[in-house]
């Protein structure tokens, strides 16, 4: 059964940037007793008895892994454009939120006084917004994604300047609501509403300070409820019979991780870890209770199908996504440990953060095998993987 275990969000002032390349060089000194207290920590922690402390070796060592991975975003800075990395989808507005986000989240709390690094890259999210709200480049199609993650961005630098800039990108993203209540790419895009937009619009409403008795939270939820195996409150699968998996899939009648044939004959989308998650957060955000059927039956999806090494349901794809859309899901419930349908006892945080440290390049960055949904790109992953260890880190702390 789910422990819960509710706790404000920890934010931590760390050093600034100068005193933080000092203390790399110094690292850098020491660089094999470094790897010797990762190893023993590495070792220590799949031994842990869990409802116990989490000892500050280990705190310190997922607190590394952030600033490793922090210092190598900062180093894929283009001074020139103000953007991140070399690859093609860098010059849009949303991949650089994407990465400003992730870097003023962090335990170091990069702020825009720190370096151009911040404070250029969120000029040029602000001088990509259009007159109709959104900020984007014009005919990519995803002026709704771009949106939603530079209203995200803007947030993180805690500047209240850019408030009248939000409000006029909330505006906009109000308008990708389709009348199921799904969020799509773009306002005009015919494809529909997908879970993974919609998840991401209301996070970015939810920053925007869009209230919360809003038509646009009450009417995702009739969306969301489409996108999860659940007969009980799912009314595409009335009639269906039996519980359902629990688990969510991309949109209504469509996953991106395939179809899957029941015990009946009968031919459904898969669920997958991703979406799963997301779908909890996104419940959440619209102030549905945890005890809620819909996101009980996607905890004991969980519970069966746990995994902090790959995206349940779809293996390697999209995994980086997948362990951010898991710990924001694990962070929103308050659930720190729980126990698995065979019985075993787990903490996320724990489990997720000693693989992240495990795939972590030397310098810092991550980067996926699998090249689907752009995870081929490091500076992509690695946001996410910042991230993802940063909602770690707060929950061990």
């Amino acid at each position: 059964m789910w422990r819960m275990r509710c706790s404000g969000t920890i934010w931590q002032s760390d050093r600034v940037w100068a005193g933080a390349r000092r203390g790399e060089q110094s690292r850098k000194k020491n660089e094999g007793g470094g790897a010797m207290r990762l190893s023993r920590w590495l070792a220590t922690v799949c031994v842990l008895a869990l409802g116990a402390n989490v000892s500050a070796l280990e705190s310190r060592a997922v607190k590394t892994a952030t600033d490793k991975a922090g210092n190598w975003l900062v180093d894929q800075y283009n001074a020139g454009t103000g953007t991140f990395g070399k690859a093609k989808h860098s010059k849009m507005p949303g991949f650089t939120a994407l990465v400003v986000s992730a870097l003023c989240e962090s335990p170091r709390k990069y702020r825009e006084g720190i370096g151009p690094f911040i404070s250029e890259p969120v000029k040029q999210i602000l001088r990509h917004q259009r007159e109709d709200g959104a900020i984007a480049l014009e005919g990519t199609g995803l002026d709704a994604y771009n949106t939603a993650l530079c209203i995200l961005a803007l947030k993180s630098v805690e500047n209240p300047a850019y408030g009248k800039a939000m409000e006029k990108a909330a505006k906009y993203l109000k308008k990708c609501q389709g009348k199921d209540g799904g969020y799509s790419y773009d306002h005009n895009a015919k494809q529909g509403g997908d879970l993974s937009q919609t998840w991401l619009s209301l996070e970015a409403l939810e920053a925007a300070g869009i209230k919360k008795d809003s038509d646009e939270y009450k009417n995702a939820v009739k969306f969301i409820r489409r996108c999860q195996d659940h007969p009980e409150t799912n009314p595409d699968l009335e009639g269906a019979g039996g519980p359902g998996s629990g688990g969510a899939f991309y949109k209504p009648g469509s996953s991106a991780a395939g179809n899957t044939t029941g015990r009946d004959g009968r031919t459904s989308p898969k669920p997958y870890g991703t979406m799963t998650a997301a779908m909890i957060e996104s419940l959440l955000i619209c102030e549905m209770k945890v005890d809620a059927p819909e996101i009980q039956a996607a905890l004991r999806w969980f519970r069966e199908n746990y995994s902090v090494k790959e995206n349940p349901g779809a293996g390697a794809k999209g995994y980086f996504y997948y362990v951010l859309a898991f710990a924001k899901a694990m962070t929103a419930v308050g659930a720190r440990e729980f126990e698995l349908s065979d019985g075993r006892k787990v903490n996320w945080a724990v489990d997720l953060a000693e693989h992240l440290l495990s795939i972590q390049a030397k310098d810092g960055s991550f980067v996926n095998t699998e090249p689907q949904w752009m995870e081929d790109d490091p500076v992509l992953c690695t946001a996410y993987a910042l991230k993802a260890l940063t909602l770690c880190y707060q929950a061990m702390k």
